[in-house]
């Protein structure tokens, strides 16, 4: 995935901690400047995963349409998700400087935010690019007929591994092999730690069963032991350099990985894996969402959509953009799966009020 200033590809969800204070400056600074100044130039607030756009994606729509993004980053659907409940907290003074008009939440963050009243249906007299979607993103069970939502990217979670440790792809089980102990490491997003420990156990990913939830809390606990922590955030830079041979990876990350070591591999355990849809959408607390439905468009369209692809190494879904990418990456079954191993893989669904089973027994979990 390419960094903002273009000098290196950076993975689907690493929250760049390294850039310290200056880092975080320079991503809320102008989100703050945009809300509480009162000038007339059309803003776009943009909420995003870190890095997970092109390098001159903004630039570009700023010249296609005169509008100014101000960009504002998250580690985890967790995180936006609280940012969305803060932001839509009744203000008697207005909005603050907490209100944003564009996010990417994954499918399953969709469904709930929906059944919040979240998220504001899209005008699709605004959205004459739609069109451009591949048919099965244009009905995709978390948002039929996109009445909420545009696919940004999609991609699958599964292992990534040292070929020069592991001569053999892993399945779930390498989180408890005491051979690795200290060189692996588990996603600290609450579901998909939990999906792996459930397939590892032959358990459905979207169980609402109390015993096997606990069972994979269980199996958790386990691999707390063996492996070196739960992280969403420095296990990419870990793999490149060759301190671990095991990562619960997201696919754009692991190929991000492997630009930089080329031993690395990526694996859909056979046990079951995991897909994503991430997708643009916008809050009820929108100030511009006009803006908003531009942006949708204008990232809708083959060049834009194509250039984010090649930077972040993610499908977007966009039909028409598909033969301007490398051939490379139209290539690489990682981007994009064969229709046979998609079939066999599950999202994560929105449980209701049966994901307080997983957030009790995640604690437990960081409590082990």
């Amino acid at each position: 995935m390419a960094s903002a200033n273009g000098s290196h590809l950076v993975g689907r969800r690493e929250f760049l901690r390294r850039s310290g204070m200056l880092g975080l400056a320079a991503a809320v600074g102008p989100l703050l400047a945009a809300c509480s100044s009162g000038s007339d130039q059309p803003v776009l607030n943009f909420l995003n995963w870190q890095d997970y756009i092109a390098p001159d994606t903004l630039a570009k729509f700023r010249a296609a349409s005169g509008i100014t993004t101000t960009y504002q980053t998250y580690a985890s659907n967790d995180e936006l998700s609280r940012d969305l409940v803060q932001a839509g907290r009744p203000r008697r003074a207005g909005r603050g400087p907490g209100t944003f008009d564009l996010m990417v939440p994954s499918d399953n963050f969709v469904r709930r935010f929906v059944g919040d009243d979240l998220l504001e249906q899209l005008d699709h007299s605004k959205l004459s690019n739609l069109a451009n979607l591949r048919p099965e993103y244009r009905n995709e069970a978390f948002d039929p007929g996109n009445r909420y939502t545009v696919p940004w990217a999609t991609g699958t979670t599964g292992i990534g591994y040292d070929t020069t440790a592991l001569s053999s792809p892993p399945d779930w089980d390498v989180f408890g092999d005491a051979r690795f102990k200290g060189k692996m490491t588990v996603l600290a997003e609450i579901r998909d730690a939990f999906g792996a420990a459930l397939f590892s156990l032959g358990k459905d990913p979207n169980t609402t069963s109390a015993a096997d939830v606990d069972a994979a809390a269980s199996q958790l606990i386990k691999w707390k032991g063996v492996i070196a922590g739960f992280d969403s955030a420095t296990y990419l830079d870990r793999l490149a350099r060759g301190e671990l041979v095991v990562a619960h990876a997201y696919s754009s990350d692991l190929l991000e990985a492997r630009s930089r070591n080329p031993n690395l591999a990526f694996v859909l355990p056979p046990q079951g894996a995991l897909r994503w849809v991430d997708s643009l959408a916008i809050p009820t607390e929108a100030e511009h969402v006009d803006n908003a439905l531009e942006f949708m468009d204008f990232y809708l369209r083959p060049g834009v959509s194509a250039d984010v692809s090649t930077s972040v190494q993610v499908d977007t879904g966009n039909a028409k953009s598909f033969p301007l990418l490398p051939a490379s990456l139209q290539n690489d079954p990682v981007v994009f799966p064969p229709a046979d191993v998609l079939a066999k893989l599950a999202f994560t669904a929105d449980l209701g009020d049966a994901e307080k089973l997983y957030t009790e027994a995640w604690k437990r979990v960081q409590a082990a």
